[in-house]
């Protein structure tokens, strides 16, 4: 069979594979010349322990870096990507297993001598019983040791399992293990003392995780093309140009967020050498982002004719970029922020507050002058405007189809990404930390926001546009199924279960310990908001469907409880500070002002306990007024649109 003409254009012609080496050798050389300009004596670093140890340190956590990226994008590719094929899931669980094994030992040596960084024990002592007392001492009860002790922990874990099964769901779990190790270490480093704590450690989540699944995937899948058939790689090439996308997008708006928490002054780009090292790290970022254009737009749509040999060349130059981007990374890593110094040995009186959190009590205290005011949350922000865009492409899908979706239905969904947006994004964002009426209201304008989101019915909209996948892998559409059929297909026809959930949900989050999570800890605040949002939608679909089907009980029962959460914790906030040491710190006016704010945001709950009764009676009300019509389940209702 002979290849079609437009393959053979391609493929005969050099200019394209020329401009990919020049464009890798531009890059490598711009970041040489970054290198080289950055000298040696204004690199601040933390601490030096002599050129064993910060060698050893630098080329082992290297290591330990790339076999994590490596493991995490191997199990994301396995459990989203590739087709049914038995030897090419085998090969990848190789892949897996032995990269996080490398994970594993690379990061035990890391430890090691992270451990002889701080504590100023030489190596050679490394015989001796006394080290390694020390270093179980320090492993087990200072908190940079727990971490790396967790991470390692975690990479023993996923190369055990990844040697039983060779599963996509189980690929899947991994894919969620490996995320969740890799947090612990991103924890630490400047994002642990920076201003804008829960900011700074959030980016910097996000940039490691995406950049991982991004590069680790990359890896995968060029070991990938050994094993898969020539039909089936260009369909894990379109799957995983995708996920590259939104992980570039993800990776570059962390990046922007991160950098400028640290680098205040533009000034300070072109002076000092941790924004030299910024810059080219933007640097490659643009050119890498250039290429993986080049590649989703020219050459994907060729390359089902088997001529692979460009693909190479690709593979290869944003590899080395990536590579070359993880460098600026750890070099970054070990390189004090501008003003460090002066932070360091210049350390003027601080508040109690701005000791706990970075940063002194926000001014101007909450207002009506503040409600626009606010700091961007990179994940959040992604996540709101990802899921903007990909609703309102579905309705567009949808006319497109001749089925319009309603503005009845686009209309609150929309509005409820702008609640959680400014929840989020906005004044509460900040003023959630040193108030408690502020988190209280972010609770409750989260609740009303899921409720708002469940009214666009996106299951229905999804499960109505995305592809059914026939290859035995979960795209979109079979998570979307799982999600609708299994967590939330269990409250269908259970409106007690819907009150308990949110009732729960709501005390978990106001209860001390619930709230000092999601008050003083990144992980924590994004966990306990999301499950207030999950909560809020769960309450808002399954009120729907119980006024379709003119169902007043269920409504009232569900209103009821929700309404009695509300009131319930608004009667503990009647009794004695709750976290008295947190918020009598972080409020000016000490332990009286702290007092009062509590009282308001009782009342505050106390409020929306009646505003929230008085809407499931309204809506009973109204359920009462007409006849009772059958109404399908939620997956029911969604798996036949």
């Amino acid at each position: 069979m002979s290849t079609p003409l437009h393959a053979r254009r391609i493929t005969s012609n050099p200019r394209p594979g020329i401009t990919l080496v020049v464009a890798a050798i531009a890059a490598l050389a711009t970041v040489a010349v970054l290198l080289v300009a950055v000298k040696s004596s204004e690199i601040v670093l933390i601490v030096d322990p002599g050129e064993i140890v910060r060698s050893g340190y630098a080329v082992s956590k290297t290591i330990s870096n790339s076999a994590a990226a490596i493991a995490l994008g191997t199990a994301f590719l396995l459990a989203a990507a590739v087709p049914v094929h038995e030897p090419s899931r085998r090969s990848l669980f190789r892949l897996l297993r032995s990269s996080a094994a490398v994970w594993a030992i690379a990061g035990f040596v890391a430890s090691v001598f992270t451990f002889a960084n701080i504590s100023g024990v030489p190596l050679n002592e490394a015989g001796t019983a006394a080290f390694w007392s020390q270093f179980s001492f320090y492993s087990t009860g200072i908190e940079l040791g727990q971490a790396w002790t967790t991470t390692i922990a975690a990479a023993v874990l996923v190369t055990v399992w990844a040697s039983l099964t060779h599963s996509p769901g189980h690929a899947a779990a991994l894919a969620g293990v490996s995320a969740l190790a890799l947090i612990p270490l991103a924890q630490q480093g400047h994002a642990a003392g920076s201003a804008s704590h829960n900011l700074a450690v959030v980016s910097i989540l996000m940039h490691v995780l995406f950049a991982s699944i991004w590069v680790g995937g990359l890896v995968a899948l060029v070991w990938l093309r050994r094993t898969l058939p020539g039909h089936l790689f260009p369909v894990v090439l379109r799957r995983y140009s995708a996920i590259a996308f939104a992980a570039f997008v993800a990776v570059a708006l962390s990046g922007l967020v991160s950098a400028t928490i640290r680098i205040t002054d533009p000034a300070t780009l072109t002076t000092t050498s941790y924004g030299l090292i910024v810059l080219g790290k933007v640097v490659v970022l643009v050119l890498a982002g250039i290429l993986a254009a080049l590649f989703r737009t020219w050459l994907l749509p060729h390359i089902h004719t088997g001529r692979t040999r460009l693909f190479w060349a690709l593979a290869a130059v944003e590899v080395t970029f990536m590579g070359v981007a993880s460098g600026l990374a750890g070099v970054l890593a070990r390189t004090a922020p501008p003003g460090a110094e002066q932070e360091i040995y210049e350390t003027g009186p601080v508040t109690a507050a701005e000791s706990l959190t970075g940063s002194v009590f926000p001014a101007p205290p909450p207002s009506w002058v503040t409600v626009f005011q606010g700091q961007p949350d990179p994940f959040w922000l992604l996540l709101i405007i990802f899921s903007a865009a990909t609703y309102l492409l579905a309705t567009r899908a949808q006319r497109r189809a001749g089925t319009p979706w309603s503005w009845h239905r686009s209309a609150p969904f929309l509005a409820g990404l702008l609640v959680v947006l400014w929840v989020t994004c906005g004044p509460l964002s900040i003023y959630a930390t040193y108030l408690l009426s502020s988190y209280v209201v972010t609770i409750v304008a989260l609740l009303l926001a899921g409720a708002c989101i469940a009214q666009g019915r996106p299951g229905h909209l999804a499960l109505a546009t995305l592809r059914l996948r026939e290859d035995g892998t979960r795209g979109p559409r079979e998570w979307a199924t799982f999600l609708l059929r299994r967590p939330l297909g269990l409250f269908d026809d259970s409106p007690l279960g819907v009150g308990l959930v949110v009732l729960v949900t709501v005390v978990l989050a106001m209860i001390p310990a619930g709230m000092r999570w999601a008050v003083t800890e990144p992980l924590g605040r994004v966990v306990v908001l999301t499950a207030v949002v999950v909560a809020g939608a769960v309450m808002g679909s399954a009120l729907r469907r119980a006024l379709t089907g003119r169902r007043a009980g269920d409504i009232a029962l569900i209103g009821g409880l929700a309404a009695c959460a509300l009131a319930g914790t608004a009667v503990t906030l009647l009794g004695s500070t709750v976290m008295l040491d947190w918020f009598k710190t972080m409020n000016p006016g000490g332990h009286p002002a702290a007092d009062a704010d509590q009282r308001l945001g009782s009342v505050i709950l106390l409020i929306s306990a009646a505003a929230t009764a008085l809407t499931a009676a309204v809506l009973a009300l109204r359920a009462l007024t007409g006849p009772r019509a059958a109404t399908p389940s939620l997956t029911s209702e969604d798996s036949h649109s």
